[in-house]
């Protein structure tokens, strides 16, 4: 019996080493650390290196010629077209011929006629076609009047321009007479004892021969030349160089039928520009 019991105790002890000796192994597996695989290094891409050199700027644009400057640019030119229309006409209004004399003469006459246009009609309608033209060509433009219904003296024509610095003024007429044959276009110029500023008289002939030669040569027009005047209120109180233009006689019938075509008049408004063009062209190589 106490044999028996001496197995059993020896027995009991074996399995409890074994089962000891079993967990401090399965212990030691616990805490043995793990070991991971590191991650095999990958090859990074390789940076670009910055470009050393870079991108060429865009050449520069040019800049802009600057404009040509039009031929009567910084120009200022007064046009005085003829006569008017006023209920004054025929009353006894008379105006001084010259500020050096008491001479009168009749003030707001009519002027001639044609068939289907009176002088003071024609004298407005070229006018203002050679001051859009002038214009266009640069030039500052005054005009003594720009409607028909105005009551304006000799004196007053002259003093709108000379108030204003113009250069110079272009009075606009046309001719008429009692043989229906005369025909052609002249320039009246200024001359004379009578004259308050007689300084203009050169500068004044020069424009009035480059216009009558101008005016002909665009119409095909009879050229009667120049044609001095020292009774005129429009001369003889102007301060600056003036010109009067008769483009045609309004009592032919053959000329007073071109008179009146804007073709015709778009000539004579040409003639006159490159008269202006050439006189002024004169006045900058004295």
């Amino acid at each position: 019996m106490r044999k028996g019991i001496s197995v059993l105790l020896a027995l009991l002890l074996f399995c409890t080493g074994c089962a000891s000796s079993k967990t401090k192994s399965n212990q030691e597996d616990i805490n043995e650390p793990s070991v991971t695989e590191a991650a095999e290094p990958t090859e990074s891409e390789p940076l670009s290196a910055p470009d050393s050199e870079s991108e060429p700027e865009p050449p520069a644009e040019p800049e802009p010629e600057a404009a040509e400057p039009l031929p009567l640019e910084g120009r200022m030119i007064c046009i005085d077209p003829g006569h008017c229309v006023t209920s004054l006409t025929g009353k006894g209004y008379t105006d001084l011929v010259s500020p050096l004399s008491t001479e009168t003469k009749p003030l707001y006459t009519a002027g001639t006629t044609g068939k289907n246009m009176t002088e003071e009609q024609l004298n407005l309608t070229v006018g203002l076609k050679l001051r859009d033209y002038l214009e266009e060509l640069g030039a500052e433009v005054i005009m003594t009047r720009e409607v028909s219904e105005i009551a304006i003296t000799g004196q007053e024509r002259c003093r709108i321009p000379n108030e204003a610095g113009a250069d110079v003024c272009v009075r606009i007429h046309a001719d008429g007479s009692t043989s229906s044959s005369a025909h052609g276009v002249s320039v009246l110029t200024p001359t004379g004892d009578l004259l308050g500023t007689p300084s203009i008289i050169d500068e004044s002939t020069r424009l009035g021969q480059l216009m009558v030669d101008a005016v002909s040569e665009e119409t095909g027009a009879k050229n009667r030349g120049i044609m001095p005047r020292s009774d005129m209120t429009g001369f003889n109180f102007s301060e600056i160089p003036t010109g009067l233009i008769e483009m045609g006689f309004m009592t032919n019938p053959e000329e007073d039928a071109l008179l009146e075509t804007d073709e015709y008049q778009d000539k004579i408004v040409a003639g006159i520009a490159n008269s202006l063009l050439q006189w002024y062209e004169g006045k900058s190589l004295q």
